[in-house]
């Protein structure tokens, strides 16, 4: 009787371990940031990375399947007025800050991507290296849409960097 009492009792005690709440990111509206490098040349096992295409213009990008700079090395992103109109500015700490000098100076021609959720929306042709870990790029996505993206990815980092 015993035995058969804990066996009831077992799935009971899973279930409701289970069941307690979770610490978990809300997933919905969450804007998650990454800046890609293009693959230039043979790409041994060829189908290891992803062809980005950017929104307005179709432009197709074969990117590296590993971010140059994730998620957790971005620290801010702002929306910046410069001479050529509005671009978007993306600060990285330290650990981001060297990984975008190192893949500037070693990508120099090639373009670095700025993906959104893995969509490509903005692309920077390297021209120089990147040494203040500070990004600068124009997206193709309107004006309207664009506020709303920067104030969603400020706290989609917030979101993943407290936990």
């Amino acid at each position: 009787m015993q035995k058969y009492l804990a066996l009831l009792l077992v799935p009971f005690f899973v279930l409701l371990l289970s069941s307690c709440k979770r610490d978990k990111l809300d997933a919905e509206g969450l804007r998650v940031p990454r800046l890609m490098v293009e693959t230039r040349g043979v790409e041994y096992g060829g189908m290891s990375g992803l062809i980005a295409q950017m929104p307005v213009s179709g432009t197709r990008i074969p990117l590296r399947k590993e971010p140059l700079v994730n998620e957790f090395d971005i620290v801010n992103v702002e929306l910046v007025e410069v001479e050529m109109g509005l671009a978007l500015l993306i600060q990285a700490n330290e650990r981001g800050a060297r990984a975008l000098y190192r893949g500037t100076v070693t990508n120099m021609g090639g373009r670095v991507v700025l993906t959104v959720n893995n969509n490509a929306i903005g692309a920077r042709r390297v021209d120089g290296a990147i040494q203040d870990g500070n990004f600068y790029t124009f997206v193709e996505i309107s004006d309207d849409e664009l506020e709303q993206l920067v104030l969603d990815m400020k706290q989609t980092i917030i979101q993943l960097q407290k936990k």
